[in-house]
Formats: C-alpha cells, sequence, structure tokens
C-alpha cells in the first residue's frame, strides 16, 4: 500500500582520504584527488612520489596559506609515510596512482585487508592504439593516428600512465607506420625544456633513465628497435643529459609469440609496433595487456568501433575513437575527461578515479533507508509520495521561497483548458 519505502542516501567517510600519487604529476594528480574527496566532506592526506614531491609541497603551501579550506582538510607528507596504512580502519580511503608492482604490495598490506579499507588504484598499463582496418597510408586519418602516437611517446617524455605503449597496425601498413612515425621522431628536438624551440624533456631523474633502459632491453628481447640509439643524444641548449633520453621504437615481427613487449612497460619514451591479421587479431592483441586504462583505436567505420567496444571494451576502462572528424576537438589519447571514469581493470588497478558525481561517492558511504513515506521525507528534506500533504490554504505562487514547507500541497481538481486560458498564461 506504500507505507513502507526505501532510498539510498551517500554520507560522508568519517574517516580521512589517503592520496598516494605518481611521480609524473605532482600537482594535476593531487588535485584531481582533492576536488571528489573535499567535495564528499572527507579530509585529505596527500602523499606525493619523493622524486617529484617539492613540487607538490610548494602546491600545498600556496593552498593552505590561501585559507580557502579548513584547517586540516589539506595534510601533506613527504617521504615515508611509517605506519600510516597501519592505523587505517573502515572509514577510510586509500587512492593510490603509480605503479602496477607498488600498488600491488600496498594492495596487501594486512591492515588493509584486514578491515577491508577501501582503496582504489589507477596504475600504470599496457595501453594500445588500433589503426583501424579501413584507414590506409597517406590518407587524412592515418596523419591523424600518427600524430597521436607521436605525442603520446614524447609528451612528458613519455612518463604518462596512459601513453602509448603498443602500436598495433595492419600487417601491409606496418612499415608505412614505422617510416611515418619515424620522420616525426626524428624532427623532435630534445634539450632544455625552457627553450621555445626544444619539443621534449628529460625523465624525471637518471634513475629512472636508467629503468627505462632496463625495461627497454627487456622489450628488445621480441622486438627488434626500428628507430632510437639510447647511446646517441643531441641536446638542445644547455642540459646535463643525465636523466635525458631518445624516444625509441621498435618492432615485433610476431605478437602471437611474444610476452615480454604486452607485459613490459618502458616508462619513458618507449613504444613497440605489432602487426595484425584483421580486427578480431587486433582486439586480441590489446587484450593481452591483461587490463589498460585506454585502447585508442582511428577509424571512421562505426561498425569497427561497435566491434571494439564489444570485443575489448571488458580489458579497458577508457575506449577512445578518433578520426578526421573529430580531431580538432578530441583531448587525445592520453587524456581523461574529467567527467568520466579514469581507470581500468586488471593491471590497471580496477578503479574508478574522476568520473564527476561517481568520483564523490568513492569517499562516501551508499547506505540503504527503508521506513515510511514520513520517515524518509524528514531524512532526505524531499517530499515522497505517501509521505503527510500539508494544505496551507494558500497558493505557493502567493507566497515567498522560503515560506514554503516541504510537503505542501494543492489539489486543483479537473478544469477545462480553453484557448484563453492558455494565451493568457503564455
Amino acid at each position: 500500500a506504500g507505507s513502507f519505502v526505501g532510498q539510498h542516501v551517500a554520507v560522508p567517510l568519517q574517516g580521512v582520504a589517503v592520496h598516494i600519487n605518481a611521480f609524473n604529476f605532482p600537482v594535476w594528480g593531487m588535485l584531481e584527488k582533492l576536488a571528489p574527496t573535499l567535495l564528499a566532506g572527507v579530509p585529505a592526506i596527500v602523499k606525493p612520489a619523493t622524486a617529484s614531491a617539492y613540487v607538490t609541497e610548494a602546491a600545498v603551501r600556496m593552498i593552505v596559506e590561501s585559507g580557502i579550506l579548513p584547517e586540516g582538510a589539506l595534510q601533506f607528507v613527504a617521504g615515508s609515510t611509517g605506519d600510516l596504512l597501519d592505523l587505517l580502519g573502515g572509514q577510510d580511503v586509500v587512492s593510490f596512482t603509480g605503479s602496477a608492482a607498488t600498488g600491488t604490495m600496498l594492495r596487501a598490506t594486512p591492515n588493509i585487508l584486514q578491515n577491508a579499507v577501501r582503496f582504489t588504484a589507477e596504475q600504470d598499463s599496457l595501453n594500445a592504439t588500433i589503426l583501424g582496418p579501413d584507414v590506409a597510408p597517406g590518407s587524412p586519418a592515418f596523419d591523424v593516428f600518427v600524430k597521436e602516437v607521436h605525442r603520446e611517446m614524447t609528451v612528458k617524455a613519455g612518463q604518462k600512465c596512459t601513453a602509448i605503449r603498443r602500436i598495433i597496425a595492419p600487417g601491409n601498413t606496418v612499415e608505412a607506420v614505422i617510416e611515418a612515425v619515424s620522420a616525426r621522431l626524428a624532427k623532435t628536438t630534445i634539450g632544455d625544456p625552457r627553450l621555445e624551440t626544444t619539443r621534449m624533456g628529460a625523465l624525471v631523474s637518471a634513475d629512472q633513465k636508467r629503468d627505462v633502459l632496463d625495461k627497454a632491453a627487456t622489450i628488445a628481447t621480441e622486438a627488434e628497435r626500428v628507430w632510437g640509439d639510447p647511446d646517441r643524444l643531441e641536446l638542445n641548449g644547455e642540459a646535463a643529459p643525465d636523466a635525458f633520453l631518445a624516444p625509441m621504437l621498435f618492432h615485433c615481427a610476431e605478437p602471437d609469440a611474444a610476452t615480454k613487449v604486452h607485459e613490459t612497460e618502458a616508462f619513458g619514451p618507449v613504444s613497440t609496433i605489432l602487426p595484425y591479421r584483421d580486427l578480431t587479431h587486433a582486439i586480441q592483441l590489446a587484450n593481452r595487456g591483461g587490463g589498460s586504462l585506454v585502447a585508442s583505436v582511428v577509424t571512421q567505420s562505426g561498425d569497427v568501433a561497435r566491434e571494439v567496444v564489444l570485443g575489448a571494451g571488458s580489458h579497458h576502462g577508457r575506449l577512445y575513437f578518433n578520426n578526421p572528424t573529430s580531431a580538432k576537438e578530441a583531448t587525445g589519447h592520453g587524456a581523461p575527461m574529467p567527467h568520466m571514469i579514469h581507470g581500468g581493470p586488471g593491471r590497471a588497478g580496477g578503479g574508478e578515479e574522476l568520473g564527476g558525481i561517481r568520483g564523490v561517492l568513492h569517499y562516501m558511504q551508499k547506505v540503504a533507508v527503508q521506513g515510511s513515506p514520513d520517515i524518509l521525507t524528514a531524512v532526505t528534506r524531499q517530499w515522497v509520495p505517501g509521505a503527510e500533504e500539508i494544505d496551507t490554504g494558500n497558493h505557493p505562487f502567493t507566497r515567498g521561497f522560503n515560506s514554503l514547507q516541504i510537503g505542501e500541497t494543492i489539489h486543483g481538481g479537473p478544469r477545462e483548458i480553453t484557448l484563453d486560458d492558455i494565451e493568457h498564461f503564455a
């Protein structure tokens, strides 16, 4: 009879959000997590990666000194967090961005498991881009594809969790792709980023350069390097070479037999080209990344796009389609839109950052509230059908908004509407 109803209500968690951020986004990575956390009404402890923590510290200091946040709403930890993760409970959240190895280690913290501490992760992944079977070398769509690959290899020196690591192209176009991408890489000036003529800067540190070279050597056991030589580097301007690295492009002729190119991520300007036989094969290769943040496809075919969504959607958090029609407004393979989820299954961490209100709900508890319509109306401050109706005797249009009560109701009864009524109302 409608006397017992239910509704979901989201309330702020009464704990803290621990944000563990990656070195490659010391400010944006912090802010994109702070936005939904603070909107949810939860304070945050920011733990940036040590390599670039000094940039985050400068930003946090400016925010705190501005006075725009309540005291304690934003806290900052540089270096080790000590036993912080052992102090968390069911009202707390850990939001992690970084490598799959570190994410796995943190997620396995006994206290995190024992207390079911919320853990959302956005991890580096083996993202792929697919050249559609309908795109011919030399066409405008082919140019869009090559530009996307070049941009994702060189922006931030390839130090992005969403960067293109595997380039999947029809077998008969591989040589054209290698030639076109290599030509753009050859024109990429590396050096001092303060110079307008520089197009790519350094890796975050000399240690990171060594790690990228080690991973590139692993990829080289299954693929041939077709562009770039780590031992040859020409720098623009006055810059020490310690952390600079030339882009490297590999070609894996037998992607089905390979394993390392689908499992090893060189977190820098390194990418590998893989040939495919047909679209089904291309989707299989993309999915061998074990779960990715994003896969992009350059195609003008709606049928190709649909097949990729149905075949690869389960393995990716975002599918990005581009062609000459959308190229001018497209955000790019590596840029998630803030009102859409950012994350991915499997290796990518199984989490969802961003996503508008979905991101806010990560820091809230959704509770099912059940009771009479009057009880739910009192709880939600929204009138629920079946709750008490209030008749003040006065038409609400004759009173100010702030004098109205939730539940005020007018039953007007039947009335014949004439053309005069409609014209008068208009």
